[in-house]
Formats: structure tokens, sequence, C-alpha cells
């Protein structure tokens, strides 16, 4: 390739998450997806209030760029933290974590990864609502 593609808008449809792997409503909009000798897929996820991934791990480094909105990321047995539009949060190689809005918001962002094969991400069980609602509001 000698010059720079554009891909429309139009040309990359929206599909919804699937529910095996996330809460609530959520969008996806493949943004880049790995081509040789790139490793990296670039994704814009849309949650809806209440809307999460379930834990999951990833075997390479995560980069998540807040869009839109209010959300969060948790590492287990850690407390969540706060992403709002412009925050970049970096998730290593195999740390059990979730992201999504938080409860009332909507909540955008990118999620850069650098893919090493189709078995990339490992999804685990479902953040319970107990959990979800103890951390996933703004404080005060």
């Amino acid at each position: 390739m000698d010059d720079v593609t554009v891909r429309p808008a139009t040309q990359r449809p929206t599909k919804a998450a699937p529910a095996s792997s996330f809460t609530g409503t959520v969008l996806q909009d493949s943004l880049a997806s790995p081509a040789a000798p790139s490793r990296t897929s670039a994704t814009l996820v849309t949650f809806t209030p209440g809307a999460r991934t379930n834990w999951h791990t990833h075997k390479t480094r995560q980069v998540l760029v807040a869009t839109h909105g209010t959300g969060m990321v948790q590492v287990r047995g850690k407390p969540g933290q706060i992403l709002r539009a412009g925050d970049v949060a970096e998730v290593p190689p195999g740390l059990v974590h979730w992201h999504g809005s938080i409860a009332g918001h909507l909540f955008a962002h990118i999620s850069f990864v650098e893919t090493d094969g189709p078995d990339n991400t490992t999804w685990m069980e479902p953040v319970e609502e107990a959990e979800y609602r103890k951390v996933a509001v703004l404080p005060g």
C-alpha cells in the first residue's frame, strides 16, 4: 500500500456486542483490523447506562481511550477507576478486569488491542449486579 486508506463510516456497520460477553446494550464499530505486519485492532465501543463487559483478560496490552460520557474500569479485587472523555487506561496483559458505563450514564471508548490471534481475549463470568452497583456510581 502506498497511499492512505479511508474507510467511510457508512461502510462500517455497527453491531451489537455478544450477550455472552457483555451485560446490557453495547454497540461496536470496528475502526481497524490487524493487517500484517500490524497486530493492532481498534474498536469504538458504546455502552448504554449500566452496560459493561464481563470479567476478562487479554494476552496483550489493551488501551482504552474514553471518548464520551462517564465509565469505569475495574481490576478484580481493586476499587474501580472512573473514566471520562479524554482519559486513557492501559490494561497490562493477563490482568482480570471489566469496563463499561456507570449507572445512569452513557459511555464510549476506543479499544486498541495488539492481537496475537483469534484467542487474544479470555471471557469470564459477568460482573454481578450487586458488585457493579457498589463501584459503578459517581462519588458524592
